[in-house]
């Protein structure tokens, strides 16, 4: 090679290095994907560097103006619990039964009666809109050509009657409602999602009157006015009458405890939702998976008389395994996507695609033909100390 050629390919060769993306992966595990081809602000391959969920989260960090990515992204004060929340998982051992016939799978469900092809759905996650400028109906249109529920959240990007009309004919949809101290705001918004034909309300009962510190979100938004609308004298009174104000089925989002639990079975609610919204709450909340096991040990009757859906740090389909295992019906993806939407609707449908994968691998190489099936003698939770202290 001249010379000349050779200095100007070492050239490039370090221009290449020193352009090459870096990007902190915040200690997700560790699968081999490479970054050093990525352009920072350029959307990555969709179909040959993104394999997992959490792949999307890094494509997102790349892509997203950092006061977006912190805003989907952060947790309470110290995180603990959002840390928590991915950490959880590694801490319980699956069991994987052999000489089981596993040729002919089901992993269909019912959730409040409605028939889905899955039992996971897209959780309700805010302002969709930040990752892409189609918003939550791209969430809409891949979670019905999944045939998987979608709940958005009251604080979308699109209006009510938007998200509803994004959905594919005869598409089930629940749609996630706040407790607004502005009462006629709250009226409002019940007869407009029942109106659009949502079917039911996941009703958020654990930020009432305030939000978590989000540190991480603050130093873009210099934002220290946490009063967010919400009614601060949210009780049970409260509860009986907000119940009057809508026929469709409500089903209070964001236990966190067995006690709670029990209360909302004794009150003949027709379901629970587990949940530390993504620990952007109460930092030092329980888990998902910690609650589940709490309720199993102190209220299994919870399970008996009502439905249960779980969120918090899933990202592998074997994670969604672990919380029905433990008891629920349903398991709830937040973060996720609202990462892969930045690809908007072909990014959706590749994670619910990428993580149905997962789970219908996962379940037959435990010995698991129907997904109703599974119970707690799938997982061993020996590693966790039971919360109920004696």
């Amino acid at each position: 090679m001249r010379p000349t050629l050779f200095l100007l390919s070492v050239l490039s060769g370090c221009l290449r290095s020193a352009l090459a993306v870096w990007i902190d992966m915040e200690g997700l595990p560790d699968t081999g994907l490479n970054t050093s081809s990525w352009v920072t602000g350029v959307l990555p391959d969709l179909t040959t560097d993104i394999w997992d969920l959490n792949d999307m989260q890094i494509a997102a960090k790349n892509v997203l103006a950092p006061k977006y990515y912190a805003s989907y992204r952060t947790g309470a004060l110290n995180e603990f619990t959002y840390q928590a929340n991915l950490n959880i998982y590694s801490k319980v051992r699956l069991n994987g039964f052999s000489f089981r016939d596993v040729s002919n799978m089901n992993v269909a469900t019912t959730i409040l009666g409605y028939n889905f092809s899955q039992p996971f759905f897209i959780a309700p996650a805010a302002d969709a809109g930040h990752a892409n400028k189609s918003a939550e109906a791209s969430l809409a249109e891949a979670a019905g050509k999944a045939g998987i529920l979608y709940a958005p959240s009251i604080s979308s990007t699109l209006s009510i009657e938007k998200i509803a009309a994004a959905g594919q004919p005869g598409q089930v949809m629940f749609h996630q409602e706040y407790i607004w101290a502005n009462k006629t705001r709250l009226v409002d918004e019940l007869h407009r999602i029942k109106a659009s034909g949502f079917k039911a309300i996941f009703l958020t009962v654990d930020n009432t009157g305030i939000n978590g510190i989000r540190t991480r979100s603050m130093r873009f938004n210099d934002d220290t006015d946490t009063d967010t609308g919400h009614a601060a004298n949210f009780d049970l009174q409260s509860l009986a009458a907000f119940r009057n104000l809508t026929t469709l089925p409500i089903v209070p989002k964001g236990i966190k405890t067995w006690q709670d639990a029990r209360t909302c079975m004794e009150l003949g609610f027709p379901a629970i939702y587990v949940s530390n919204h993504g620990g952007r709450v109460l930092d030092g909340a329980p888990t998902s998976v910690e609650v589940l096991m709490d309720i199993r040990q102190n209220a299994p009757e919870v399970f008996d008389n009502m439905e249960v859906y779980a969120d918090g740090g899933v990202r592998r389909g074997t994670d969604a395994i672990i919380l029905l295992a433990l008891g629920a019906r349903a398991v709830g993806l937040g973060r996720p996507a609202m990462f892969a939407n930045i690809w908007g609707e072909p990014g959706v449908s590749r994670m619910i695609s990428l993580f149905a994968q997962e789970f219908y691998t996962s379940l037959q190489l435990m010995g698991v033909s129907d997904v109703h099936a599974l119970n707690t003698s799938y997982v061993n939770t020996n590693q966790i100390v039971p919360l109920t202290l004696s």
